[in-house]
This record gives structure tokens, C-alpha cells and sequence, in this order.
């Protein structure tokens, strides 16, 4: 009978188990990255739904000039959407006045940006603060929530608590502002850097060795790193759409779009999984299969982690991890070499990684390559872990049922904490 992995990787998920993973949820279940993560995805809506709207309004002129000037606002709008959202999702989690923070954040947000920019046309402000707005919202928005909740903390009533957290914003954003401290101007300064660092290779690898190992815990890994990862490769994105805008090679290899190539079927690369459990001897994955699919084709691969499980399993944890920095080192050294276009244009991550690859690549067809080579390599590679596996739980099925009820826990309590809302002390 063959194991799931060597005792050596067992022993050493076990340890994580006991000492590291522990620590991680208690980091996920951390209020401000719940509200970040929370804030992070409505404003990426917003941020689709704007370069809709903008692309109509833009005078008219050549399509792709367009397409990209109205994708260049949407960052904008993105960010301003951020400095509404985050300061409600903060409200809600500690439990204060949700429209006060919003006009508290907004109002400071406003005074951070360069004067100049608020004395243009209004898409001409989204343009100018575009992706790098995003650092300012998060920013702004996490300590004008704090000086709001450290008010209603110490501070019995509602209106005291309101007006103390106000009035310590205005005056810290404020001053700011009089002292002629252009902060907006002074994270660009600091995004670049970081930009840069983050378009290498060891960055790439870092960044999806990180979210597999979180997934391999139960934690949702792309949006705990979320507050970092998504307003820099925002940015990179963003100056590559503009590059092409004006005839130039895009600088950036690393943005948000190149998982695309790197997690198909999600994070772990479960595509190929997907299939491998269509024929699998194990009826429960078997249906799991059919079940998860289509998910798993629209990057959906939740039903997959936690249903073989994948959580805290030592067999199937190794290439989880490990087939995805296969496939980033491939996907980087190809658009490196400019043997696929770099990726300018992004793409809800429901939709399938090859349309997604195709698509942001502005319809690149090494793309489409690029993409079957990667899914074939972690069919490869999925392979004999898979069946390993399945040979295992085939011969013991308690320790598969101790799988999925582990799995099923760690489930339970991530739905636990996204519905969880601090009581409120004022009211309701």
C-alpha cells in the first residue's frame, strides 16, 4: 500500500498543524484583514463597473485608445470606491457608526490627494490617481477606522465617541494637508520600489508559495495577502495598459493577471484534478467530481480543498504547493523571453484561465499554448500524487473520514467568522 507522501512530509504537516497553522488562522481571523479582504472584492466591482460606464462617456476616438483610457479610470474609481467600502467594513466588524466612518474616511482620503487633482474633471482625477489610490485608501481607511474605534472604545456615548474620532482625523489628515504633505505623492514614491521588487522571480514564487501554504491551513491565501499583492500588481497592470496606450513594450511581467497562467482551476492548479477525480475508484470523489467541475473550470476550487480535502492533508498538500511554483517559473521565463505577450488587461477571476490568458494578453494565441502547457504539466505532476491518495484511503477509510471532518471544521469556523459582526454598544 503506498502512502499519500513520505513520513518525513507528514511529520512535518503535523508540526505546522501544531505550532505554525494555529497562528496563521488567528491572523486571518483578524478583524482589519477581514474587512480589507471584504472591501478589496466589492471595489474590484466597482472598478468593472466604472470602466464600463467610462468607456461611453470618453469622446470618441480609436477603440483600444479608449478601452485603456476608460481602464486607467476605473483604477481610479477603484481606489475611491476603496475609501468608501473599507471604512463601512471596518464599522461593521467593530461595531460603530458606519455612516460616520464613511464620511470620516472619504472626507480624509479627499485631503491626502494632491490638490491639483481635486480641481480637475472628474475622470480626469480618477486618471490621475488611478491604481497607486489604492495604497492611499487602505491607508487612510485603516487609521481613520482606528481612531474611530478607539473612540467608541473608550468613550460611552455614541456622539461623544463619533465627533472624538472625527475630530482626530480631520486633524491628523488635516494638518497633513495645511503642512502641504502631499502623502498620495509620497506612496508613489514608495509603490515603484515596491513594484519593481515585486516583478521578479523570487517575488512571484514567494507570493504563490505563500497562498498554497495558507490554503493548505483552511486560510483563503490570495485575500490574506491581499492588503500587499493586489494594490502593487494593480499598478503593474495598470502602467502596462498604459505602455501599450502609447506604442511602448509593457515593463512588467508580474500582475495581477499572470495567475491566470499560473493556478488553473484556482489556487493549487486543480484543474487537472478536477478531471483525475472523474475517474477515480472512490465513489464520494468520484461525485465530488461532477459536483465541483464546473466551479473548478470558473477557478472556483473551494468544493475541491475542502471536499477530497486538500486541508491538512499531508499526500496532496506537497503538490499543491509545489506545482503551481513549477508553472510560475515557467510562466515567467516565457513572457521574460517574449514568448508570450505580458499581461495588461484584467479579468474578473471567474472566468476561465484560458479565456483569461487569452484575453489579457490581448488576444495572444501563445497565450492559449502557454496555457494547455501548464495545464498538462500539473496533470503530470498531480498524477501519481493523486493515485497515492486514493490508494491510501481506499485501504483505510477512517483516516479519510478524520480527513473531511478536520477539513469540514476548518470550513465551519472560516463561514463562522465571515458572518460574525461585533455587537453593538450604542444601539442597533
Amino acid at each position: 500500500m503506498s502512502e499519500p507522501a513520505p513520513r518525513g512530509l507528514a511529520a512535518t504537516v503535523a508540526a505546522l498543524e501544531l505550532r505554525v497553522f494555529p497562528v496563521l488562522r488567528r491572523w486571518a481571523d483578524e478583524p482589519h484583514l477581514f474587512a480589507i479582504r471584504d472591501a478589496v472584492q466589492i471595489a474590484f466591482y466597482a472598478f468593472g463597473a466604472w470602466t464600463v460606464v467610462a468607456f461611453f462617456l470618453l469622446p470618441p476616438g480609436p477603440l483600444l485608445e479608449r478601452f485603456f483610457q476608460a481602464y486607467h479610470i476605473g483604477f481610479g474609481f477603484m481606489g475611491l470606491a476603496l475609501a468608501i467600502v473599507l471604512p463601512d467594513r471596518l464599522a461593521v466588524r467593530f461595531g460603530y457608526n458606519r455612516i460616520a466612518a464613511i464620511a470620516v474616511g472619504l472626507g480624509a482620503f479627499l485631503l491626502s490627494m494632491p490638490q491639483n487633482a481635486l480641481h480637475q474633471h472628474f475622470e480626469d482625477f480618477l486618471g490621475t490617481i488611478s491604481a497607486t489610490s489604492l495604497f492611499l485608501a487602505l491607508i487612510v481607511g485603516l487609521v481613520t477606522g482606528e481612531l474611530m474605534r478607539l473612540a467608541d472604545e473608550k468613550l460611552e456615548h455614541e456622539a461623544a465617541a463619533v465627533t472624538a474620532g472625527a475630530v482626530a482625523s480631520g486633524v491628523l489628515f488635516g494638518g497633513l494637508a495645511a503642512a502641504h504633505v502631499d502623502i498620495a505623492t509620497w506612496l508613489i514614491a514608495i509603490v515603484q520600489p515596491l513594484v519593481a521588487v515585486g516583478d521578479t522571480l523570487p517575488a512571484l514564487l514567494i507570493v504563490v508559495f505563500l497562498q498554497t501554504v495558507l490554503w493548505s491551513a483552511g486560510i483563503h491565501g490570495p485575500a490574506f495577502l491581499a492588503a500587499v499583492t493586489t494594490p502593487i500588481y494593480l499598478h503593474a497592470l495598470d502602467v502596462n495598459a498604459q505602455a501599450i496606450v502609447h506604442h511602448q513594450q509593457p515593463p512588467y511581467i508580474v500582475t495581477l493577471m499572470i495567475f491566470a497562467f499560473i493556478y488553473p482551476g484556482g489556487s493549487g492548479a486543480t484543474l487537472p484534478l478536477a478531471f483525475l477525480l472523474l475517474r477515480s475508484r472512490v465513489q464520494r470523489l468520484r461525485r465530488l467530481a461532477f459536483a465541483s467541475l464546473a466551479p473548478t473550470i470558473c477557478n472556483i476550487n473551494e468544493p475541491l480543498i475542502f471536499g477530497i480535502p486538500i486541508v491538512m492533508n499531508p499526500g496532496l498538500v506537497l503538490p499543491f504547493v509545489g506545482i503551481p511554483l513549477v508553472l510560475a517559473t515557467i510562466t515567467y521565463i516565457a513572457q521574460l523571453y517574449g514568448f508570450v505577450d505580458r499581461t495588461s488587461v484584467w479579468l474578473p477571476g471567474a472566468f476561465p484561465s484560458v479565456i483569461s490568458a487569452w484575453l489579457s494578453t490581448k488576444g495572444d494565441w501563445r497565450s492559449l499554448v502557454l496555457v494547455g502547457v501548464n495545464i498538462v504539466i500539473a496533470f503530470v505532476l498531480w498524477t501519481p500524487f493523486f493515485h497515492a491518495f486514493e490508494r491510501t484511503i481506499s485501504g483505510h477509510p477512517e483516516a479519510e473520514e478524520e480527513l473531511v471532518k478536520a477539513a469540514e471544521a476548518i470550513r465551519e469556523h472560516e463561514r463562522a467568522e465571515h458572518t460574525a459582526v461585533a455587537p453593538r454598544r450604542h444601539g442597533t
